[in-house]
């Protein structure tokens, strides 16, 4: 067969060679699945909301009955896709000499289970969004290939592992630079100089096949607003203050949930997992009667950063304990497109104090804000805003925006994503101590 030339060439190949294709096809791979996770996901939101435009009474079936099914799923096939996906990935890095925990974290399997989990909760009405369990499929995904070479070297795994991450937001986002940055910042505090070279490689091909296949659009579309101006400095200030204080609060509730839940509600949920999720679910569904908060929200997020649309002043309050039940819940699920529309909810609050003018700046600034102040990440926070609408008019109001919102949420302590790999860490370490 024509293939099997082709492998018996690659096997004779140099092991550097070797492991540079690898990186290549994983990264192909990893900007073809998020494609194909965008789209199918976008369509199973679609689907929910013409269901629920036809019967008002579909989400309070849909929520409660498919959390339930997402869940079985989970325990059947997808243990260890649970969650946002981008504390696996972290938590995988700090264990890359010990294979046998990576398999725990990242695999085909757990790609699988969580591709299926996103759609599914989607489809569903739960309020999540793809783009950071997209950072554990394409980590997944990239260390499987290291099966195309026979290397057992940490220093290579952890190259695959930072790889993957990275194209995954690349590809997810459609925004390149943020996901050089994001593993630079967020996955990896340091990166070794082999490595960057690597990260860089495979984050451009992946967005290279995200591009190829999706065009060249943004996230949000495209706005436009007036450059720098002293006068945005006091809107920004307020805006980004109170994104600090809303988004650090709500990582110090994901983060610590044995502190506030109460011992009723948490021996319950453990008894009653399923029960608990169902209850969840149609909490979502009741609070979804009053604002658009199922999904992402990325559909009522671009209406209003490009000035076609508005938020209620409750929009955020609800979609905030929205994603909080849904994160509750540990189905599959990410939170960086939820934080960006409770960042524009932040901003819609302050909108009647200032000139119209400045009205969709501050969205944007709000929405960086916000998911600099969830994820303790600034800059990636601001790339990723300034990438998915095209705004680079706002580059220095946004990069602000997003150091004091992160400087505010050091307040409560927490590190979302490092606070949750530690725990995953934890986890997996206590049956390693039990034998």
């Amino acid at each position: 067969m024509y293939w099997k030339r082709w492998l018996v060439r690659i096997k004779r190949l140099p092991e550097r060679s070797r492991a540079t294709l690898a990186l290549w096809f994983g990264a192909a791979m990893v900007g073809l699945v998020a494609v194909v996770l965008a789209k199918v996901a976008d369509g199973a939101l679609t689907i929910f909301q013409s269901m629920s435009t036809r019967w008002a009474w579909w989400p309070f079936f849909a929520l409660p009955c498919g959390g339930m099914a997402i869940r079985w799923l989970m325990q059947k096939m997808g243990k260890g896709s649970e969650g946002s996906g981008i504390p696996q990935a972290m938590a995988a890095l700090q264990v890359t000499n010990q294979p046998a925990l990576i398999r725990q974290l990242l695999s085909l399997r757990i790609a699988c289970a969580k591709f299926i989990g996103v759609v599914a909760g989607l489809g569903c009405g739960f309020v999540l969004g793809r783009e950071g369990p997209t950072v554990q499929i394409g980590a997944s995904l990239m260390y499987a290939c290291r099966c195309f070479i026979p290397l057992s070297d940490a220093v290579f795994r952890r190259q695959l592992i930072l790889a993957g991450g990275a194209a995954g937001i690349a590809a997810a986002f459609n925004t390149p630079l943020a996901g050089i940055v994001f593993a630079f910042e967020e996955l990896a505090r340091s990166v070794e100089e082999k490595t960057s070279g690597k990260l860089l490689g495979a984050v451009i091909l992946a967005g290279v096949v995200s591009l190829a296949i999706q065009g060249d659009y943004t996230y949000f579309g495209r706005i436009y607003v007036p450059g720098f101006n002293y006068s945005i400095l006091w809107p920004m200030f307020i805006v980004a203050v109170s994104a600090g204080l809303i988004g650090g609060f709500f990582s110090w509730l994901c983060v610590h949930q044995d502190r506030w839940l109460p011992v009723k509600v948490k021996m319950w949920r453990a008894a009653r997992p399923y029960l608990f999720i169902a209850t969840c679910g149609f909490l979502i569904a009741c609070m979804g009667l009053a604002a658009p908060i199922f999904g992402s929200g990325a559909e009522i997020t671009s209406e209003v950063v490009t000035g076609h649309g508005t938020m209620a002043w409750y929009f955020l309050p609800l979609k905030f304990l929205g994603l909080l039940a849904t994160f509750l819940t540990g189905l599959p699920g990410g939170i960086f497109a939820p934080s960006l529309s409770m960042g524009a909810g932040v901003s819609s609050w302050f909108l009647p104090w200032f000139d119209s003018g400045i009205h969709i700046k501050l969205i944007a600034i709000g929405m960086a804000a916000m998911l600099a102040a969830v994820t303790r990440a600034p800059l990636t926070s601001a790339i990723i805003l300034i990438e998915m609408t095209d705004g680079h008019t706002m580059v220095i109001s946004i990069l602000a925006a997003a150091m004091i919102s992160s400087t505010v949420a050091r307040l409560f302590g927490t590190n979302l994503y490092h606070d949750l790999a530690e725990k995953a860490l934890q986890r997996l370490a206590q049956p390693q101590l039990l034998k």
